[in-house]
């Protein structure tokens, strides 16, 4: 097992992520879907990722958030269409043990969790401080170093799902501003980037806008 690419699917960081026709022709597709029915993650699952991901990046009167482009409906057929059962073994890894947590935690199903729950849960693991999230990053590295030896080998439970929804915040984040609905009517879109011009008038460089892939 590649360790390092493990590392980075094990929560679908973004910084793993290309832009490539395949997965840019996905994320589009998920754009005008009416209904939300998981492909990849079990019904419960689903449920709670598109609670996180509505909270993650949510919308307001003048921007769509995440789940109103589809990122939700994304994150899932990425994982469904794209990755392979090695890392889609990763990945289920990671939300079972925010299964048994979301259980543990509020005494009711994932299929259950409301926004506040979810926030708690959220706010638990990523609003954790830099030198515990290097400790969860340390422990992740030694299960990795260990499974390559011991398949049979678990992670941290707490690093595991710190790691999930770290990659799960990347993720939504990169979808969101790759999306067509962001990334010409939100961002800075330029299909075709003129000549570097050092003094000009903001109106004339996106209204400080961040530039759209």
């Amino acid at each position: 097992m590649d360790r390092r690419k493990a590392l980075k699917n094990i929560g679908l960081g973004a910084g793993f992520l290309v832009a490539t026709p395949t997965i840019m022709s996905l994320l589009q597709s998920c754009n005008n879907e009416p209904e939300f029915i998981p492909v990849f993650f079990s019904q419960s699952e689903g449920h709670a990722l598109r609670r996180m991901v509505d909270l993650i990046i949510p919308s307001d009167e003048n921007v769509p958030g995440a789940v109103d482009v589809g990122v939700h409906s994304f994150i899932d057929k990425y994982c469904n269409e794209v990755m392979d059962e090695e890392d889609q073994a990763m990945i289920r890894a990671g939300w079972t043990a925010i299964d048994e947590k979301f259980k543990s935690t509020f005494e009711k199903e994932l299929s259950e969790g409301k926004p506040e729950d979810f926030t708690q849960l959220l706010d638990e693991y990523l609003k954790t401080s830099e030198e515990e999230q290097k400790a969860f990053g340390k422990k992740m590295g030694e299960f990795m170093m260990a499974f390559e030896n011991d398949p049979s080998a678990k992670p941290d439970s707490d690093a595991l799902i710190f790691s999930t929804l770290a990659g799960l915040r990347g993720i939504t984040i990169w979808g969101w501003k790759s999306s067509e609905e962001i990334g010409k009517n939100v961002l800075w879109y330029d299909p075709v980037p003129g000549q570097q011009k050092g003094c000009i008038p903001l109106s004339e460089a996106g209204n400080g806008n961040v530039m759209a892939l």
